[in-house]
């Protein structure tokens, strides 16, 4: 919001305290909501060409709408869930032989897999923030071993929702 055109810091401030931000906010409310009942709408026209193609062949055509060529997909897509324990009850020892590696699981037992992976960790790991600042923290690597061996990246993040408990400033109020 500042630059270098001349601008001081004061007339910078005032420049910040002109912007609508409750007007901003609202329309970036408005926009959610939209896209909300779109995704919604979506399903709905989604569940109505399913319904209306059920049966038919082929099951990929190519047609236009407007003038634009498109190409249609119809097709069912299978998904197995199974019952993990009572499979574990019934094949006892052999359950393993059907276990394929599960990422989602291996994130939620992360602690329990790393000793068991640490011989590879070198080859699938990846730094992790929180270790290394419990590791410069601890004094069993020196913050010297870090200079030039990253890069700090910024990203904004911007997430607007309903407050359903505020016990913070009123939207109005500036936060700086």
């Amino acid at each position: 919001m500042f630059d270098t055109t001349g601008i001081n810091e004061y007339e910078g401030i005032a420049a910040v305290a002109r912007f609508d931000r409750e007007g901003a906010i609202r329309r970036y409310q408005q926009i959610q909501q939209e896209i909300a009942r779109l995704e919604k709408e979506r399903e709905s026209l989604r569940d109505l060409l399913v319904k209306e193609l059920e049966g038919k062949v082929p099951a990929k055509w190519h047609s236009s709408v407007d003038g634009k060529p498109i190409l249609v997909v119809h097709e069912y897509k299978t998904s197995v869930r199974y019952d993990e324990q009572l499979l574990k009850d019934r094949l006892g020892a052999k359950y393993i032989d059907i276990l394929e590696i599960d990422g989602t699981k291996i994130r939620k037992n992360r602690e329990l897999v790393r000793p068991l992976l640490v011989p590879v960790l070198d080859k699938i790991g990846t730094p992790a923030s929180s270790r290394v600042e419990n590791a410069v923290r601890s004094g069993s690597i020196a913050v010297s071993d870090f200079q030039g061996a990253f890069r700090k990246i910024v990203t904004p993040y911007i997430s607007i929702r309903a407050d359903r408990h505020s016990s913070g400033p009123a939207v109005n109020d500036v936060p700086y």
